[in-house]
């Protein structure tokens, strides 16, 4: 079975194969890049999302149960200069 990765690269080379057939050299590796990234924004920040829950899931696998949200709360606002909470 592919990775998402691999799907990911077999397409972005489909996609270069089609810009190099319609349009020639015309077309610079970073053009061709930035297009491919126009057409698929959500690529690079799902592959972060998802190893982010990972993580999280697999600290809370081995016990770790984070901090309790009032303590983030607080942090977070004195942090971001945010009035306290009422």
């Amino acid at each position: 079975m592919a990775t998402p990765t691999l799907d990911e690269l077999r397409d972005f080379h489909h996609f270069v194969g089609d810009k190099l057939s319609t349009h020639g050299a015309a077309l610079s590796p970073e053009e061709a890049l930035d297009q491919w990234r126009l057409q698929h924004p959500e690529t690079q920040s799902s592959v972060e999302d998802a190893a982010a829950i990972q993580e999280a899931l697999d600290d809370l696998a081995n016990g770790d149960r984070g901090i309790p949200f009032a303590e983030f709360d607080r942090e977070f606002r004195k942090r971001s200069q945010l009035p306290p909470k009422s």
